[in-house]
């Protein structure tokens, strides 16, 4: 399946004591099969590292999670200027945070559908996209 995962699902499988812990893991574990193929903003790194990081995995553990799940067939996509604005119209319409809608409008100019464990997202994105859980 090629899906739009955003941070929340990486960040979950990593904490085993999370209720939604074992269901992100088994959508990483096909991730890292290559049975789906994730696309995600270049802005996923950022956010999975951080969140890690701060929950005091080791360094070289982050960057080779976040490398397995960002190499390929998985694709990362710029931004940049044009692709800014139209999630900025995303974050307008929907109400949503400026990182979600990034995500959003991923998931919406793409076709596919967004997977995550963020209520909130889950619910404003309904409206542009297609929303599924791990």
């Amino acid at each position: 399946m090629r899906l739009v995962m955003d941070a929340s699902v990486a960040i979950a499988a990593s904490r085993i004591h999370e209720p939604s812990s074992a269901a992100a893991r088994a959508r990483i574990g096909r991730a890292l099969r290559r049975q789906d193929e994730l696309v995600m903003p270049a802005l996923f790194s950022v956010e999975v590292a951080g969140a890690l990081s701060r929950r005091g995995e080791p360094e070289d553990k982050i960057r080779d999670y976040v490398l397995r799940l960002t190499s390929g067939p998985h694709q990362v996509i710029p931004l940049g200027v044009a692709k800014a604005r139209r999630a900025m119209d995303v974050a307008l319409t929907g109400r949503l945070r400026g990182a979600d809608a990034v995500y959003v409008w991923l998931a919406s100019s793409r076709g596919l559908p967004l997977c995550t464990l963020d209520h909130e997202l889950a619910e404003r994105a309904e409206a542009f996209c297609k929303v599924i859980a791990p």
